[in-house]
């Protein structure tokens, strides 16, 4: 029995499905079922890592668990194997490597050190950016043809979602992964200017890219995120890393296929973009 946590998300919903279509025992977790609106064969259990007591029935009978990150990992995986929970594959970040003393590198890697002081079986995976990072765009494209956001000519090899989740569910499934750390990568850097551009192609638009500064960037992402965040976002996107631009072969060794272009995940999403 696999319990995803996140399940809702990016990467766990993306996990869900490649579990079910293999027929997988799973079991989500989620704070509120009635709003998860997951497949009706799914098992869906109320929990909060905020109350890791609140977590009894979720790992009840659970072999692994798909961990990201809340804050309160110590307390979570200490009630994880006081159920007999026994394989944990966290997702983690680049930055417990590239910017170990940014405020997300230094998040990931305490998350990390709480699942290693367990005593369990464990997995990390390390993506860099995300292809569906771009999903806060989606305002600016049902309001017109534009699309702005600083650094057009940075480069990143932006990964799928559904490729970081290919990487967890072999880890979770399979022997083989234990104390592995999975630094991910999509398979070739794009630019912004390159991404509005597959999105565009993907719904059928002729989109375009308009360069802005980082503080006229900073002032609008001050209006949904914390400002220490947007400090570390704007830093790694205009001075990104040798490594953090790297493409990394990891997806395909672990998982045995290629890692899945921008361009695909646009056409897969884009619905959320029409």
């Amino acid at each position: 029995m696999i319990l995803v946590a996140g399940a809702t998300g990016n990467v766990g919903g993306e996990l869900l499905r490649q579990l079910l279509a293999e027929e997988v025992p799973l079991r989500a977790l989620t704070r509120n079922p009635g709003r998860a609106a997951l497949p009706a064969d799914v098992d869906v259990v109320e929990g909060d890592f905020a109350t890791p007591e609140s977590l009894a029935k979720a790992f009840s009978g659970v072999d692994a668990l798909f961990l990201m990150m809340s804050g309160n990992e110590a307390a979570v995986v200490e009630e994880a194997a006081r159920a007999g929970v026994r394989r944990i594959v966290l997702l983690s970040s680049m930055a417990v490597e590239t910017r170990p003393d940014s405020m997300i590198g230094r998040v990931h890697r305490e998350a990390e050190r709480a699942v290693e002081a367990a005593g369990l079986e464990w997995t990390f995976l390390r993506p860099g950016q995300f292809a569906s990072n771009t999903r806060a765009w989606a305002s600016q494209i049902a309001e017109g043809d534009v699309v702005r956001t600083p650094f057009a000519a940075v480069g990143l090899p932006a990964i799928h979602p559904g490729d970081i989740a290919a990487v967890a569910r072999t880890a979770l499934t399979q022997e083989g992964h234990a104390e592995a750390v999975y630094p991910l990568s999509g398979p070739r850097s794009i630019t912004p200017v390159e991404q509005v551009e597959a999105i565009g192609a993907a719904i059928g638009r002729k989109l375009r890219h308009e360069e802005i500064t980082p503080e006229q960037a900073g002032k609008e992402m001050a209006a949904y995120m914390p400002a220490e965040i947007v400090t570390a976002t704007l830093d790694f996107l205009g001075s990104a890393t040798a490594t953090e631009t790297q493409v990394l072969p990891t997806v395909e060794a672990v998982t045995g296929k290629p890692a899945r272009t921008f361009a695909r995940w646009a056409r897969d999403n884009a619905d959320g973009f029409r």
